[in-house]
């Protein structure tokens, strides 16, 4: 099949082997394309570069390297790649894999914030997928709300983390247009913002901006001008979380530690991923001795009265299974023989009307 070579991709177009759906996003890069496979049922999320970046040395190199970056390394917390190629007017383009779900940047405009037992978990995830990476020297530069897609139904990862234009691998040359400085400054690390070393502290710090931001509703560093936010991230200390969250005080300490100015000082990916595990069982077990503690009442039965016994009232109590004796049957052919009768009154069964006993003559 021929891919459409227009600029403005409608509905209805090819790109590769998909036809185009609607645009369901756009980003510094480029937009993403919902697809779907020509001939099979597949859906695909196709990312085109904008036409004007085209022209800017190493910008499809990015795109190529993302595509590398999501191939080489397989995690369920990463999307697959179907496609990578280049359209006739020289845009490159990936078809990757499709997932539904919001982003964690609209989860944030519904709630405003999280419960910090769901931000245990979300921690824990996502270090998972940086730990996959960072032990391959891959950096994401850009991990923020907008690049983490919750998918809380899908059963192989409940989220994706996603736009691996800007990662860094390792050693390889920067991939950097003159001037600028990849990521975005509200979750810049303090490194990052003065242009050092870009190693994986980087994407922890991070991190630990989202995780503050999802706890108190608002990000540990803020200002009016790129430069006021910059200067806070490189010289000012957070706030403490424990004056402006309910979460317990391992988690404010990890998320405290992640936002550390020095890097060799931020904890790795994997030892976030074992301390939100931990805590994650300990309000498990805390949650079983909880009802373990229940107390439960056992009503005791207490025998009818007379008063009870002529007009019939019963007391309904919690169903007990106790053995249920019949009462002696006044037949006048019947042996003479030791009535059966309850071995003791406390048998009763509650409620019941015992007749008044008789012996057989």
């Amino acid at each position: 099949m021929v891919a459409v070579a227009s600029p403005d991709l409608e509905p209805g177009s090819v790109v590769g082997s998909y036809r185009i759906e609607r645009e369901i996003g756009r980003g510094g890069m480029g937009k993403v394309f919902k697809a779907t496979h020509c001939v099979l049922p597949r859906k695909a999320a196709i990312k085109i570069m904008h036409p004007e970046l085209c022209r800017q040395p190493g910008m499809a190199t990015r795109m190529v390297q993302e595509a590398s970056i999501l191939e080489d390394i397989r995690h369920a917390g990463l999307v697959r790649v179907y496609e990578c190629n280049i359209l006739p007017d020289h845009r490159p383009y990936i078809a990757m894999e499709y997932v539904e779900g919001d982003t964690l940047t609209q989860k944030l405009g519904e709630a405003g914030k999280l419960p910090w037992t769901d931000v245990v978990a979300l921690l824990g995830d996502v270090a998972d997928v940086l730990a996959a990476v960072h032990t391959r020297g891959v950096v994401h530069r850009d991990l923020k709300p907008d690049n983490l897609i919750m998918t809380p139904a899908d059963p192989d990862y409940p989220l994706r983390l996603i736009d691996w234009g800007v990662a860094r691998l390792g050693p390889v040359g920067r991939l950097t247009m003159e001037g600028m400085t990849p990521g975005t400054p509200i979750y810049m690390s303090p490194e990052q913002a003065s242009g050092q070393h870009i190693a994986a502290p980087c994407d922890i710090y991070s991190l630990g901006v989202i995780a503050y931001e999802v706890l108190t509703g608002q990000p540990p560093f803020d200002g009016r001008t790129l430069a006021e936010v910059v200067c806070k991230h490189i010289t000012s200390k957070p706030a403490p979380l424990a004056d402006k969250c309910n979460a317990p005080q391992q988690l404010c300490e990890l998320v405290i530690r992640m936002l550390d100015k020095e890097p060799s000082r931020r904890p790795m990916a994997v030892e976030i991923r074992q301390l939100c595990n931990n805590i994650l069982r300990a309000l498990d077990a805390s949650s079983a001795d909880s009802d373990d503690d229940m107390e439960i009442t056992v009503i005791e039965e207490v025998e009818p009265g007379p008063a009870e016994l002529e007009f019939g009232v019963t007391e309904l109590l919690p169903t007990m299974r106790k053995p249920r004796w019949t009462p002696q049957l006044d037949v006048p052919f019947a042996p003479a023989r030791k009535p059966i009768t309850p071995k003791n009154e406390r048998d009763q069964v509650s409620g019941e009307i015992i007749p008044p006993r008789r012996l057989l003559k």
